[in-house]
């Protein structure tokens, strides 16, 4: 695809994996897309590694990242250069106190609650058409740390979202991804960790983030970092640009998950494998997402 066919973008994008587990095929294509609008747009290329849930991180699959960016030959132009200067520069759990401090201000705006509900609750409850849960109206208590919080997101509401190649669509965060958590319980007795909507949309403002590229299976979470862009006052995130591609399926229609099995990039480099299978996908994929401009 040439250049022209993608509109400049000033600025930066990111890559965003997280350490959670071996990194498989749709996160390579994710990759290469990323890579290859960032170079065809002169925009800075930032590694980030969402390291936030550091009980299910593991150092093999910190190096699996670095490694796999290696195989892709994905240079990025800043970020962290292994794990030892990820954990003492760019880890997330060092902005802990910026996360902690959007959730404080979102709770100071009335715009939180309290919520017991476990994800495997909530889902039972949706399907049988109920949205949200009892502890949206029941007033429950924002100190107790075995409680989550989620944001209060008005039904109605419409978000915007600008596409990186075609027109711009606005769609209700509500109708596909109601009342997110923002803060974890933990009931463990440890801090609550921020949740994963909040940190991702506090680093892409603060990094300075003009464009992203996700998965179709993220579009929710989009619609609702920028209604807390918009509740929070970080304006910049309006104008940020993105492009969802689709997702690679298994044999069984799945998508992807993280695995040691065929699909992750650990066992292709085992096995001898080079990436041009992956790159040709991503070429395929971007001149795609073009022509649906």
């Amino acid at each position: 695809m040439p250049a022209s066919s993608v509109s400049p973008v000033p600025g930066s994008t990111r890559l965003a994996p997280t350490p959670s587990g071996f990194l498989h095929a749709g996160n390579a294509l994710n990759f290469l897309l990323t890579h290859q609008l960032a170079r065809r747009t002169g925009a800075s290329l930032r590694l980030r590694i969402d390291d936030l849930d550091a009980e299910r991180e593991r150092a093999a699959y910190v190096e699996d990242i670095f490694d796999s960016l290696a195989w892709l030959d994905i240079h990025p132009d800043v970020g962290p250069r292994d794990a030892v200067d990820l954990r003492l520069h760019w880890s997330q759990q060092l902005r802990i106190p910026r996360y902690r401090a959007l959730a404080d201000a979102l709770r100071a705006d009335d715009q939180v609650y309290a919520c017991r509900c476990s994800r495997r609750q909530r889902s039972v409850l949706q399907a049988t058409g109920q949205a949200t849960c009892p502890c949206r109206t029941s007033g429950l208590d924002l100190d107790d740390e075995q409680l989550a919080w989620r944001v209060r997101i008005p039904e109605e509401e419409l978000v915007t979202v600008h596409d990186l190649f075609g027109p711009s669509r606005s769609e209700r965060p509500f109708a596909l991804l109601p009342d997110p958590v923002v803060l974890q319980r933990s009931p463990d007795g440890r801090p609550r960790r921020p949740a994963y909507q909040l940190a991702s949309l506090a680093d892409d403002v603060d990094q300075g983030t003009t464009f992203i590229v996700r998965g179709q299976d993220l579009f929710p979470s989009t619609l609702v970092q920028l209604y807390l862009a918009r509740v929070l006052g970080l304006a910049a995130f309006s104008g940020v640009r993105f492009a969802h591609h689709p997702l690679l399926l298994d044999d069984t229609g799945a998508k992807l998950s993280k695995s040691e099995g065929a699909t992750s990039l650990r066992a292709m480099r085992l096995a001898g494998h080079g990436p041009q299978t992956l790159i040709a996908q991503a070429d395929a994929m971007l001149r795609q997402l073009a022509a649906g401009a």
